[in-house]
Parts: structure tokens; sequence; C-alpha cells
């Protein structure tokens, strides 16, 4: 598999909803497929510089549920729940008995439900940049992105977002990678079109509305990862929702921040082999570093 292989799309529909996934083959598999949820602004097509480092894992499958990517709106009413249940038809048209479940972000609440929903589909789950509820701390911030986008404030909504996101380093050093990521975070802010401002509003309203998750309910092995310069998510909110899941592991990712798949995709895949390959904690809590 090169990192240019597209995969194959299978598209679906789930209580009138059209949602779309793709599915891209390793090269010899030794572990149950990894599926990946992505953040808000994130859809199926966005893990292709991934797809190299799961060449000798694991089949590979990325996902726009309704209201990501290619898929229908999905209006605010609907919950977790809602699109937990889309996620388990999905797994049940594609014939995956089990697979190994990554939650990135927003993700993180879809997966969390699912876990809950049917655990005895979900080998082991990884949460990065997770949440139980927009932290207090933010609140305000998001609710703001969604009124300046309203108003057609692109610029100020732009650094609003970057401010949250752009990933930094400990000691401020330049980062060539992190630059290049911000530029694309920037162009990707800016050039919204107003389709894309409408969903960001209602996945931002499901967000803001969502009922804090519900504690254990399920005994799917847990791998929790924060970046430790995480501003939209810290640590402490990640280390929140470890201690929601019995057993779970938690680990900071020494500097990096919320998108850290992003800013370092082969240590962030590195990390996934590890936890889902049985690694310990120990183990991966130095990989991290």
């Amino acid at each position: 598999m090169s990192g240019h292989d597209t995969g194959e799309v299978r598209d679906f529909a789930y209580e009138g909803f059209r949602y779309s996934c793709r599915v891209v083959a390793a090269h010899r598999p030794r572990l149950d497929p990894v599926l990946i949820l992505g953040g808000a602004f994130q859809d199926k097509d966005s893990w292709r510089q991934h797809q190299p480092y799961f060449g000798a894992m694991a089949d590979l499958v990325t996902v726009d549920l309704p209201g990501w990517g290619d898929a229908d709106d999905l209006p605010a009413r609907y919950g977790y729940d809602f699109l937990a249940a889309a996620l388990e038809h999905l797994l049940t048209g594609l014939g995956r008995p089990r697979v190994n479940l990554v939650g990135a972000s927003y993700g993180s609440l879809v997966a969390y439900c699912l876990a809950q929903r049917c655990q005895d589909r979900i080998a082991r789950m990884v949460l990065s940049g997770a949440f139980d509820g927009v932290p207090a701390h933010t609140r305000a911030t998001h609710e703001r992105t969604v009124e300046l986008l309203a108003a057609g404030r692109t610029v100020e909504f732009t650094e609003v977002m970057l401010s949250l996101l752009a990933p930094r380093t400990r000691a401020g050093a330049a980062d060539g990678r992190n630059e290049a990521l911000t530029r694309l975070l920037r162009a990707q802010f800016a050039g919204m079109t107003p389709e894309a401002a409408v969903r960001y509003a209602e996945n931002s309203a499901r967000v803001l509305a969502h009922p804090r998750l519900r504690s254990g309910g399920h005994d799917v092995p847990t791998l929790v990862l924060a970046g430790e310069l995480d501003l939209c998510t810290p640590p402490e909110t990640g280390r929140r929702v470890a201690a929601m899941i019995p057993g779970a592991a938690f680990v900071t990712v020494p500097d990096a921040g919320h998108l850290m798949w992003l800013e370092r995709p082969r240590q962030f895949v590195g990390l996934l082999d590890d936890f889902f390959s049985g690694r310990s904690v120990g183990e991966l809590a130095c990989g991290a570093r």
C-alpha cells in the first residue's frame, strides 16, 4: 500500500441520512482494523498522510458520519448516541465484527458512546484531545466562533481558532512542520464556504448542548492521550475523561498540542500501534517522550 492508495469508498444510509467511509487495506494486517473518527474540521480524507504507517499494522477505516465531510448535514438536535448508532450500523454493513477505535477531539465523544453501546465490537480504544462537554474556560470562545462566522467575520474567526488549535512548542522555537500546519489551518478557516459555516454552527451547537457523558458502562481497554500544550482540551480535561473509564490509561504527550495527530503523525500512529498491540502503559509513557 502506498500513501496515495485511495482505498475503497463505501456509501451507507442510517435513518434517512447518507454517510460514507473509506477502507484502505493493509499488506499483511496483524491487528483488528483501525477505525478513526476525526475532529470537527476533518473528514475521511484527512488521514491520507497516515496511511503509509498502517501498511503493516491493520486495515484503516476513516468515516464521514452525518454532519462530517460529504455526508448529509445533521441538525444539532441529534446527539452523540445517534451518531454512535450510525457507526454501529456502519460496522455491520462493512462486515467488521470488531475494530480498534480511535476518537480524536470531537470524534472522541462518538467513540465513547459507541463503546458504551456495543463494547463487544471494540478491541481497544484510543481517545485523543478528549473532553466531557466543552471545558468551562473555552465555552465562551466556542460560542464566539459561531457568532463570528454567522456575521461573516472570517478573519476574526480564523484568529480565534488558531489561538486554540495552532501547534506550538514548549520553548516557542520555530518548527518547520508546525509552521506549515499553521498556514494550512489558516487557509482552511479563512476559506470556509457558507455551507461549511452552517455545518460548523450545527456541530458546535451539538457540542455545547450535549449532556455530560455517562461514566463507565463498558470494559473496553482504553488509552486517553493529551497534548502537553493543548489549549483547547488541556491535559486535566483528558485526565477527567480517563477517570470515567474503568482501568483507562492516561498519557500526556510532551511538546504537543490539540492536533497532535497532524503535528506528529508518525509518533501518533506509533502510539496507536503500541497500545493496540498490548504494550504496557509504562512503555507508552516512555515512547511518548
